[in-house]
């Protein structure tokens, strides 16, 4: 086998050395090594299946997150709306966690009295500082990193006692 550049040359080596037409290959056909069709039916059934048994799985993913934004949505934009808490209902609740707090602290002989105490300073707190916020009053802060000190949680106090909630009384028994 014979490979020439142009056609030119092909025709010339025909006539001068007797070549049959058959044996001259172009230049860039016809040299690579083509290897025999391989059979990949049996891949391509391992991938439909696969893909038959996955489709409906991804399709209920697809759906049941489409359904999940959309609550989580209509919930974001209806949480706009959240009504206030009655002030006497926060009153209520900012003087039983003061109650709760003190007696925490004051118990004696309690398994892991630290991390109860820190819990309910937390959840005072949080309502203190809801307290603060309605009666217009500084709430309670803390350095950057730290606990809330004990001068802030007075100072809040007694600026609420000064507005006419007094967390310190006493909450009257329930009625049964």
């Amino acid at each position: 086998m014979i490979v020439v550049d142009s056609m030119h040359m092909e025709h010339k080596i025909h006539h001068d050395h007797g070549i049959r037409r058959e044996d001259v290959v172009p230049a860039g056909r016809g040299l690579e090594f083509a290897p025999p069709p391989r059979d990949t039916e049996g891949v391509r059934a391992v991938f439909e299946l696969v893909g038959a048994v996955m489709f409906p799985t991804v399709l209920g993913w697809t759906v049941l997150g489409a359904i999940r934004a959309t609550r989580w949505w209509s919930a974001r934009r209806q949480s706009a709306a959240v009504t206030v808490e009655p002030i006497e209902r926060l009153c209520a609740t900012v003087c039983r966690l003061h109650a709760a707090l003190a007696a925490e602290e004051n118990r004696m002989g309690t398994p892991a009295k630290v991390m109860r105490v820190r819990a309910r300073r937390a959840a005072y707190l949080d309502v203190l500082s809801t307290a603060c916020q309605r009666l217009e009053v500084r709430p309670p802060t803390a350095p950057v990193g730290s606990w809330v000190p004990l001068t802030e949680i007075y100072r809040a106090e007694a600026a609420l006692r000064e507005r006419g909630l007094d967390v310190r009384q006493a909450l009257p028994l329930a009625r049964r």
